[in-house]
Protein backbone atom coordinates (compact mmCIF):
# COMPACT_ATOMS: atom_id res chain seq x y z
CA UNK A 1 0.00 0.00 0.00
CA UNK A 2 2.95 2.24 -0.60
CA UNK A 3 0.25 5.38 -2.42
CA UNK A 4 -1.87 5.08 0.18
CA UNK A 5 1.12 5.69 2.73
CA UNK A 6 2.88 8.29 1.03
CA UNK A 7 -0.83 10.44 0.31
CA UNK A 8 -1.46 10.11 4.16
CA UNK A 9 2.10 11.35 5.11
CA UNK A 10 1.80 14.28 2.77
CA UNK A 11 -1.15 15.65 3.68
CA UNK A 12 0.27 15.50 7.85
CA UNK A 13 3.54 17.09 6.11
CA UNK A 14 1.49 19.75 4.22
CA UNK A 15 -1.08 20.84 7.22
CA UNK A 16 2.12 20.56 9.72
CA UNK A 17 5.35 22.28 7.66
CA UNK A 18 3.98 24.95 5.56
CA UNK A 19 1.49 27.48 6.77
CA UNK A 20 0.70 29.18 3.48
CA UNK A 21 -2.65 31.33 2.54
CA UNK A 22 -4.28 28.04 1.69
CA UNK A 23 -3.19 26.53 4.47
CA UNK A 24 -3.65 28.84 6.81
CA UNK A 25 -7.23 28.44 6.09
CA UNK A 26 -6.97 24.30 5.60
CA UNK A 27 -6.02 25.21 9.78
CA UNK A 28 -9.18 27.07 10.57
CA UNK A 29 -10.61 23.33 10.59
CA UNK A 30 -7.89 21.36 11.46
CA UNK A 31 -6.85 20.93 15.30
CA UNK A 32 -3.38 19.51 15.56
CA UNK A 33 -2.14 18.23 18.68
CA UNK A 34 0.27 15.65 19.98
CA UNK A 35 3.63 14.74 21.69
CA UNK A 36 7.58 13.64 21.99
CA UNK A 37 8.88 10.81 24.24
CA UNK A 38 11.69 10.04 24.97
CA UNK A 39 11.79 6.36 26.64
CA UNK A 40 14.69 4.45 28.24
CA UNK A 41 14.47 1.22 29.41
CA UNK A 42 16.92 -1.16 31.47
CA UNK A 43 15.87 -4.71 31.76
CA UNK A 44 17.92 -6.62 34.47
CA UNK A 45 18.93 -10.13 35.62
CA UNK A 46 17.69 -11.04 39.48
CA UNK A 47 21.44 -10.38 40.54
CA UNK A 48 21.92 -7.63 38.35
CA UNK A 49 24.50 -9.66 36.41
CA UNK A 50 22.89 -8.91 33.32
CA UNK A 51 22.08 -5.31 32.39
CA UNK A 52 20.25 -4.43 29.01
CA UNK A 53 19.00 -0.77 27.41
CA UNK A 54 16.68 0.40 25.37
CA UNK A 55 15.54 3.25 23.61
CA UNK A 56 12.21 4.88 22.35
CA UNK A 57 12.19 8.29 20.79
CA UNK A 58 8.74 9.16 19.62
CA UNK A 59 6.93 11.84 18.52
CA UNK A 60 2.27 11.23 18.03
CA UNK A 61 1.10 13.66 16.03
CA UNK A 62 -2.99 14.02 15.93
CA UNK A 63 -5.57 16.09 13.59
CA UNK A 64 -8.82 16.59 14.13
CA UNK A 65 -10.04 17.86 11.01
CA UNK A 66 -14.11 19.44 11.30
CA UNK A 67 -15.80 20.40 7.55
CA UNK A 68 -19.31 20.67 8.80
CA UNK A 69 -20.99 19.64 12.37
CA UNK A 70 -22.00 16.72 10.94
CA UNK A 71 -18.56 15.46 9.10
CA UNK A 72 -15.33 15.22 11.06
CA UNK A 73 -12.20 13.39 10.23
CA UNK A 74 -9.36 12.28 12.25
CA UNK A 75 -5.77 11.01 11.58
CA UNK A 76 -3.11 10.38 14.25
CA UNK A 77 0.45 9.15 13.27
CA UNK A 78 2.55 7.94 15.55
CA UNK A 79 6.74 7.50 14.48
CA UNK A 80 9.50 6.19 16.81
CA UNK A 81 13.08 5.87 16.41
CA UNK A 82 14.27 2.45 18.62
CA UNK A 83 17.92 1.62 19.61
CA UNK A 84 18.95 -0.49 22.25
CA UNK A 85 19.64 -4.30 23.03
CA UNK A 86 16.45 -5.47 21.52
CA UNK A 87 17.27 -3.38 17.69
CA UNK A 88 20.27 -5.67 18.19
CA UNK A 89 19.81 -8.66 18.60
CA UNK A 90 15.96 -9.73 18.61
CA UNK A 91 16.10 -11.56 15.17
CA UNK A 92 13.29 -10.49 12.88
CA UNK A 93 12.30 -7.09 15.24
CA UNK A 94 11.45 -4.78 12.24
CA UNK A 95 8.90 -7.48 10.49
CA UNK A 96 7.31 -7.73 13.97
CA UNK A 97 6.80 -3.98 13.52
CA UNK A 98 5.91 -3.57 10.62
CA UNK A 99 3.31 -6.26 10.38
CA UNK A 100 -0.27 -4.72 10.88
CA UNK A 101 -2.81 -7.08 12.16
CA UNK A 102 -5.57 -4.92 10.43
CA UNK A 103 -6.85 -5.24 6.96
CA UNK A 104 -5.29 -2.10 5.83
CA UNK A 105 -1.15 -2.48 6.36
CA UNK A 106 -0.52 1.16 7.87
CA UNK A 107 2.45 0.09 9.81
CA UNK A 108 6.36 0.48 8.19
CA UNK A 109 9.49 0.50 8.86
CA UNK A 110 11.00 3.23 6.79
CA UNK A 111 15.19 2.74 8.79
CA UNK A 112 16.32 -0.42 9.48
CA UNK A 113 19.95 -0.91 10.69
CA UNK A 114 22.02 -2.74 13.01
CA UNK A 115 21.57 -0.30 15.44
CA UNK A 116 18.46 1.87 14.78
CA UNK A 117 14.77 1.24 13.79
CA UNK A 118 12.54 3.98 12.61
CA UNK A 119 8.96 2.83 12.80
CA UNK A 120 5.53 4.66 12.06
CA UNK A 121 2.21 3.63 12.32
CA UNK A 122 -1.30 5.35 11.41
CA UNK A 123 -3.48 4.24 14.39
CA UNK A 124 -6.34 6.83 13.80
CA UNK A 125 -7.84 6.98 10.16
CA UNK A 126 -11.70 7.58 10.23
CA UNK A 127 -14.78 9.68 9.75
CA UNK A 128 -17.24 10.57 11.82
CA UNK A 129 -20.37 11.67 11.09
CA UNK A 130 -22.62 12.48 13.31
CA UNK A 131 -26.87 13.64 12.84
CA UNK A 132 -28.58 14.18 15.93
CA UNK A 133 -29.04 10.77 18.57
CA UNK A 134 -27.20 8.71 15.05
CA UNK A 135 -23.24 8.46 14.85
CA UNK A 136 -21.69 6.63 11.80
CA UNK A 137 -17.80 6.15 12.25
CA UNK A 138 -16.10 4.45 9.47
CA UNK A 139 -11.93 3.73 8.80
CA UNK A 140 -9.48 2.67 11.70
CA UNK A 141 -10.78 4.18 14.75
CA UNK A 142 -11.25 2.26 18.43
CA UNK A 143 -14.62 0.71 19.33
CA UNK A 144 -14.23 0.72 23.40
CA UNK A 145 -16.79 -1.43 25.01
CA UNK A 146 -14.84 -2.49 27.92
CA UNK A 147 -15.74 -1.93 31.55
CA UNK A 148 -13.11 -3.10 33.58
CA UNK A 149 -9.51 -1.53 34.10
CA UNK A 150 -7.07 -4.68 33.16
CA UNK A 151 -8.97 -7.27 31.35
CA UNK A 152 -11.77 -6.66 29.21
CA UNK A 153 -13.69 -10.17 27.59
CA UNK A 154 -16.41 -7.17 26.46
CA UNK A 155 -14.21 -5.56 23.93
CA UNK A 156 -14.70 -7.70 21.19
CA UNK A 157 -13.02 -5.30 17.92
CA UNK A 158 -9.75 -4.19 20.18
CA UNK A 159 -8.95 -5.86 23.22
CA UNK A 160 -5.44 -4.01 24.99
CA UNK A 161 -2.21 -5.09 26.94
CA UNK A 162 -2.71 -3.63 30.35
CA UNK A 163 1.38 -3.46 31.04
CA UNK A 164 1.79 -1.74 27.82
CA UNK A 165 1.70 1.79 29.80
CA UNK A 166 3.17 3.67 27.07
CA UNK A 167 0.89 3.73 24.57
CA UNK A 168 -1.77 5.32 26.24
CA UNK A 169 -4.24 5.77 23.15
CA UNK A 170 -4.83 1.98 22.74
CA UNK A 171 -4.69 0.22 19.23
CA UNK A 172 -7.28 1.32 16.48
CA UNK A 173 -9.28 -1.25 14.40
CA UNK A 174 -10.33 -0.96 10.66
CA UNK A 175 -13.98 -0.75 11.52
CA UNK A 176 -17.44 0.35 10.98
CA UNK A 177 -19.26 0.81 13.14
CA UNK A 178 -22.48 3.00 13.87
CA UNK A 179 -24.36 4.39 18.20
CA UNK A 180 -28.15 5.23 17.86
CA UNK A 181 -28.59 7.16 21.54
CA UNK A 182 -32.26 6.56 22.37
CA UNK A 183 -31.30 9.20 25.84
CA UNK A 184 -28.67 10.53 27.47
CA UNK A 185 -28.01 6.82 29.19
CA UNK A 186 -29.54 4.52 26.54
CA UNK A 187 -28.34 3.32 22.96
CA UNK A 188 -27.83 0.64 20.53
CA UNK A 189 -24.40 0.12 18.78
CA UNK A 190 -23.14 -2.28 16.05
CA UNK A 191 -19.73 -2.64 14.57
CA UNK A 192 -18.20 -4.83 11.92
CA UNK A 193 -14.36 -5.44 12.08
CA UNK A 194 -12.87 -5.34 8.39
CA UNK A 195 -10.70 -8.54 7.56
CA UNK A 196 -9.76 -10.62 4.14
CA UNK A 197 -12.06 -13.91 5.64
CA UNK A 198 -15.17 -14.23 7.63
CA UNK A 199 -12.75 -16.09 9.94
CA UNK A 200 -11.00 -12.75 10.91
CA UNK A 201 -14.11 -10.70 11.33
CA UNK A 202 -15.92 -9.67 13.83
CA UNK A 203 -19.76 -8.64 13.67
CA UNK A 204 -21.31 -7.76 17.00
CA UNK A 205 -23.80 -5.76 18.33
CA UNK A 206 -24.38 -3.93 22.20
CA UNK A 207 -27.32 -2.52 23.47
CA UNK A 208 -26.73 0.00 26.69
CA UNK A 209 -29.61 1.09 29.35
CA UNK A 210 -29.19 2.23 33.09
CA UNK A 211 -31.20 0.71 35.55
CA UNK A 212 -31.11 2.13 38.89
CA UNK A 213 -27.39 3.02 39.89
CA UNK A 214 -26.14 0.88 37.07
CA UNK A 215 -25.19 0.99 33.26
CA UNK A 216 -25.91 -2.25 31.35
CA UNK A 217 -24.59 -3.83 28.36
CA UNK A 218 -25.55 -6.49 26.64
CA UNK A 219 -23.31 -7.90 23.79
CA UNK A 220 -23.93 -10.58 21.01
CA UNK A 221 -22.09 -11.36 17.72
CA UNK A 222 -19.65 -12.73 15.50
CA UNK A 223 -15.98 -12.90 17.18
CA UNK A 224 -13.44 -14.54 14.39
CA UNK A 225 -14.66 -18.44 14.27
CA UNK A 226 -16.67 -18.20 17.60
CA UNK A 227 -20.05 -17.17 18.65
CA UNK A 228 -20.26 -14.05 21.48
CA UNK A 229 -22.49 -13.29 23.93
CA UNK A 230 -21.81 -10.86 27.08
CA UNK A 231 -23.13 -8.98 29.58
CA UNK A 232 -21.43 -5.99 31.16
CA UNK A 233 -22.41 -3.30 33.86
CA UNK A 234 -20.80 -0.25 36.06
CA UNK A 235 -22.13 1.18 39.02
CA UNK A 236 -21.87 1.49 42.87
CA UNK A 237 -22.25 -0.27 46.08
CA UNK A 238 -22.66 2.26 48.63
CA UNK A 239 -19.63 4.63 48.41
CA UNK A 240 -17.24 2.01 45.86
CA UNK A 241 -17.32 1.59 42.24
CA UNK A 242 -18.31 -2.10 41.21
CA UNK A 243 -17.67 -3.22 37.24
CA UNK A 244 -17.54 -6.50 35.58
CA UNK A 245 -17.89 -8.27 32.39
CA UNK A 246 -18.50 -11.74 31.21
CA UNK A 247 -18.22 -13.11 27.78
CA UNK A 248 -18.85 -16.86 26.33
CA UNK A 249 -17.33 -18.07 23.13
CA UNK A 250 -18.36 -20.97 21.31
CA UNK A 251 -16.91 -22.50 18.27
CA UNK A 252 -18.93 -21.69 15.30
CA UNK A 253 -17.97 -24.95 13.47
CA UNK A 254 -19.72 -28.32 14.40
CA UNK A 255 -21.32 -26.03 16.43
CA UNK A 256 -23.37 -28.45 18.54
CA UNK A 257 -20.22 -30.85 19.00
CA UNK A 258 -18.58 -28.21 20.89
CA UNK A 259 -17.63 -26.28 24.03
CA UNK A 260 -17.66 -22.77 24.27
CA UNK A 261 -15.62 -20.67 27.19
CA UNK A 262 -16.39 -18.46 29.40
CA UNK A 263 -14.27 -15.19 30.49
CA UNK A 264 -15.35 -12.78 33.17
CA UNK A 265 -14.00 -10.25 35.41
CA UNK A 266 -14.94 -8.41 38.54
CA UNK A 267 -13.65 -5.13 39.45
CA UNK A 268 -14.29 -2.45 42.82
CA UNK A 269 -12.89 0.85 43.23
CA UNK A 270 -12.69 3.48 46.24
CA UNK A 271 -11.72 7.17 47.05
CA UNK A 272 -10.68 7.09 50.69
CA UNK A 273 -10.38 10.24 52.84
CA UNK A 274 -6.97 10.24 52.42
CA UNK A 275 -6.97 10.69 48.65
CA UNK A 276 -5.61 7.37 48.57
CA UNK A 277 -7.40 6.02 45.03
CA UNK A 278 -7.55 1.94 45.01
CA UNK A 279 -8.74 -0.59 42.82
CA UNK A 280 -9.21 -3.96 42.61
CA UNK A 281 -9.79 -6.75 39.74
CA UNK A 282 -10.24 -10.46 39.47
CA UNK A 283 -9.81 -12.65 36.50
CA UNK A 284 -11.20 -15.88 34.79
CA UNK A 285 -9.89 -16.57 31.79
CA UNK A 286 -11.63 -19.63 30.66
CA UNK A 287 -9.91 -19.75 27.52
CA UNK A 288 -7.09 -19.82 28.34
CA UNK A 289 -4.18 -21.62 26.18
CA UNK A 290 -1.15 -22.67 27.48
CA UNK A 291 1.20 -21.82 24.36
CA UNK A 292 5.06 -21.03 24.63
CA UNK A 293 4.24 -17.39 22.96
CA UNK A 294 1.60 -16.63 25.78
CA UNK A 295 4.14 -14.09 27.91
CA UNK A 296 3.13 -11.66 24.54
CA UNK A 297 -0.17 -11.11 25.87
CA UNK A 298 1.49 -9.22 28.50
CA UNK A 299 2.51 -6.59 25.98
CA UNK A 300 0.59 -6.88 23.41
CA UNK A 301 -3.23 -7.67 22.74
CA UNK A 302 -4.69 -10.06 23.54
CA UNK A 303 -7.64 -11.70 21.96
CA UNK A 304 -10.95 -11.43 23.97
CA UNK A 305 -11.20 -14.80 24.83
CA UNK A 306 -7.44 -15.47 26.11
CA UNK A 307 -6.99 -12.20 27.95
CA UNK A 308 -3.83 -13.57 30.53
CA UNK A 309 -0.79 -15.97 30.65
CA UNK A 310 -3.02 -17.98 33.47
CA UNK A 311 -6.56 -19.34 33.85
CA UNK A 312 -7.20 -16.86 36.62
CA UNK A 313 -6.06 -13.68 38.16
CA UNK A 314 -5.68 -11.25 40.22
CA UNK A 315 -4.87 -6.85 40.21
CA UNK A 316 -4.37 -4.26 43.57
CA UNK A 317 -3.31 -0.94 42.26
CA UNK A 318 -3.71 2.43 44.86
CA UNK A 319 -2.39 5.83 43.93
CA UNK A 320 -2.30 8.86 46.35
CA UNK A 321 -1.41 12.53 45.07
CA UNK A 322 1.66 13.46 47.13
CA UNK A 323 1.10 16.56 45.94
CA UNK A 324 -0.76 18.41 43.10
CA UNK A 325 2.66 17.76 40.82
CA UNK A 326 3.35 14.21 42.25
CA UNK A 327 1.46 10.97 41.79
CA UNK A 328 2.70 7.46 43.43
CA UNK A 329 0.96 4.63 42.09
CA UNK A 330 1.49 0.45 43.28
CA UNK A 331 0.20 -2.06 41.65
CA UNK A 332 0.24 -5.45 41.93
CA UNK A 333 -0.70 -8.29 39.41
CA UNK A 334 -0.49 -12.37 39.76
CA UNK A 335 -2.78 -15.14 39.35
CA UNK A 336 -4.80 -17.69 41.80
CA UNK A 337 -3.67 -21.04 40.09
CA UNK A 338 0.16 -20.06 38.59
CA UNK A 339 2.99 -18.71 40.39
CA UNK A 340 3.54 -15.36 38.80
CA UNK A 341 3.64 -12.52 40.29
CA UNK A 342 3.98 -8.60 38.70
CA UNK A 343 5.07 -5.77 40.56
CA UNK A 344 4.58 -2.34 39.09
CA UNK A 345 5.25 0.93 41.31
CA UNK A 346 5.37 4.42 38.86
CA UNK A 347 5.80 7.83 40.21
CA UNK A 348 4.85 10.87 37.78
CA UNK A 349 5.64 14.48 38.29
CA UNK A 350 4.06 17.58 36.67
CA UNK A 351 7.99 19.33 35.52
CA UNK A 352 5.83 21.82 33.48
CA UNK A 353 2.88 22.84 31.98
CA UNK A 354 3.42 20.31 29.17
CA UNK A 355 6.02 18.77 30.75
CA UNK A 356 5.95 15.58 32.54
CA UNK A 357 8.13 12.90 34.07
CA UNK A 358 7.22 9.24 34.89
CA UNK A 359 9.23 6.40 36.67
CA UNK A 360 8.26 3.26 36.09
CA UNK A 361 9.21 -0.58 37.48
CA UNK A 362 8.13 -3.53 36.17
CA UNK A 363 9.25 -6.86 38.70
CA UNK A 364 8.54 -10.41 37.11
CA UNK A 365 8.41 -13.35 39.34
CA UNK A 366 7.86 -16.68 39.82
CA UNK A 367 8.27 -20.33 37.46
CA UNK A 368 5.94 -18.12 34.70
CA UNK A 369 9.14 -16.07 34.35
CA UNK A 370 12.07 -17.50 35.83
CA UNK A 371 12.40 -19.98 32.65
CA UNK A 372 11.26 -18.13 30.18
CA UNK A 373 12.03 -13.99 30.90
CA UNK A 374 16.16 -13.65 31.09
CA UNK A 375 15.74 -10.22 32.57
CA UNK A 376 12.85 -10.24 34.08
CA UNK A 377 13.06 -6.56 36.30
CA UNK A 378 12.84 -3.72 34.07
CA UNK A 379 12.79 -0.11 35.24
CA UNK A 380 11.78 2.74 32.83
CA UNK A 381 12.40 6.46 32.66
CA UNK A 382 10.26 8.29 30.30
CA UNK A 383 9.94 12.44 29.48
CA UNK A 384 6.67 13.53 27.59
CA UNK A 385 5.78 17.08 26.07
CA UNK A 386 2.86 17.30 25.07
CA UNK A 387 1.89 19.79 22.08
Amino acid sequence: MPFFRASVLFVFITVFLFPNKSNAQLKEIVDISGYMKELGQVSASNDFSELRYDNILHNRFETEWTFTENLEFNADLRTRLLNGYTVQNAVGFASFLEKDPNLIDMSWVWVDTDQALIHSQIDRFHISYYNGDFELYAGRQRINWGKTLAWNPNDLFNNYAFLDFDYEERPGVDAISAIYNFDFASSIEAGIKLADSFDEMVIAGMYRVNYKTYDLQLIAGHYQDKAALGIGWAGYIKDAGFKGEASYFHPEDEFFNNTGSLSATLGFDYMFETSIYAQAEVLYNGGYRNRNASLSTLTQPPSADNLFISKTGYLINGSYPASPLLNINLGIMGSFTQKLFILFPQVSYSLDENLDLLLVSQLLKGEAFSNSVETPNVFFIRLKWSY
